[in-house]
């Protein structure tokens, strides 16, 4: 089957759409990424590892949620005139930001169309622009029942969609991972790692602080808006690595005691975020910290292989202490993680969910 998939990023590659792409590839199937480069510096055409790729260069400011909405209609625009030229069986949207590519190929082109949803949108906006907020919601509310077939990554999306009026062929396929072949061998002092986006709401300039108050090694790998602030706040035993390699930050998650996701609960998105960092850690026998009521509390908690946290200092602390005062239990809770993973949550097992549901359209 030929399927295209639209994107609003220009696909470096994103990893979920790229584990989708190369699963179909591996199956025999045929696909096509039509990107967005919003920073106008990459090849306006690729062929990635058999995945065939096709940019459209038109900058737009990331974090400026003004500056998308503005330029969105023009990369639609320019989307249609390549979508309504290639041949192919299917099309498959990525997020709401191109859903509306899919209903209107759907109708133009009588092409079954697939809608993968990785985050709740609405909620990315409300705090920028409210009243963008509630009119999201409502268009989504609209075009989820319009697709012939959803894609979500956890159950929880499945409530809301059904809360929304969209009752059928919905499928679930996680934001998990391959098991990771590397040897686990935990450092001798305790531990603290973290690595990924330093921006605030993620509880990284908090748990800094928590781990200097109570003198214990912490590692921190990234960047972003806070990159400055993080390298201020470290002390002795705090380490900035700077960005580092995939291949290295799984090296620090195996070797540490603990990682953190702490999400700012008051973004409705970060309760719904069950993300690749979640799987690695449970893969390298490495306990987390997530944010209480998530999705990530409900999977750790089911799998006993970390805690949740209230998003304060006092609780991480003493969550913090307890795994400190108990490495037994830490040990465990490693034990617990990889076992639940390999039963329940590699990817290969999210490739056969979505394998059969492009078998299901020939």
């Amino acid at each position: 089957m030929k399927i295209v998939m639209t994107l609003s990023n220009p696909f470096k590659p994103d990893p979920r759409v790229y584990k989708e792409a190369r699963s179909l590839i591996k199956h025999g199937h045929d696909v096509t990424i039509i990107a967005w480069d919003r920073e106008g510096k990459y090849p306006t055409e690729e062929n990635f590892e058999g995945i065939k790729i096709k940019r459209i260069k038109l900058r737009s400011k990331y974090g400026n949620f003004s500056d998308f909405a503005l330029k969105l209609p023009l990369f639609y625009l320019k989307a249609l005139k390549i979508l309504l030229k290639e041949n192919f069986d299917a099309i498959h949207t990525h997020d709401f930001d191109t859903a509306f590519l899919g209903f209107l190929i759907k109708k133009l082109k009588r092409k079954r169309w697939i809608y993968d949803i990785h985050d709740l949108y609405e909620s990315l906006v409300e705090r920028e622009n409210k009243l963008a907020s509630k009119i999201i919601s409502h268009l989504d509310s609209w075009i989820i029942k319009r697709s012939d077939n959803i894609i979500v990554v956890n159950k929880r999306f499945i409530k809301i969609l059904r809360e929304r009026g969209r009752k059928e062929k919905i499928i679930v396929v996680m934001n998990t991972i391959s098991p990771i072949k590397l040897p686990i061998k935990k450092n001798r002092e305790f531990t603290i790692f973290y690595a990924g986006v330093l921006s605030e709401g993620r509880f990284i300039i908090e748990m800094i602080d928590i781990a200097k108050k109570l003198g214990i090694k912490i590692k921190i790998a990234g960047s972003g808006k806070l990159l400055e602030e993080v390298k201020k706040r470290c002390y002795d035993k705090c380490r900035f690595l700077g960005y580092v390699s995939h291949d290295n930050s799984l090296k620090e998650l195996s070797r540490s005691h603990v990682t953190f996701a702490i999400y700012d609960p008051s973004t409705k998105n970060n309760q719904l975020a069950s993300p690749n960092k979640l799987f690695e850690a449970m893969a390298l026998k490495t306990p987390l910290l997530v944010t209480e009521g998530s999705v990530m509390e409900e999977i750790v908690k089911r799998g006993k292989c970390g805690l949740g946290v209230k998003y304060s200092k006092n609780d991480a602390k003493q969550k913090l202490l307890y795994l400190i005062n108990n490495p037994k239990y830490i040990k465990k809770m490693g034990h617990n993680g990889k076992k639940v993973f390999l039963a329940k949550y590699t990817w290969e097992k999210m490739e056969n969910r979505l394998l059969r549901l492009y078998e299901g359209l020939k």
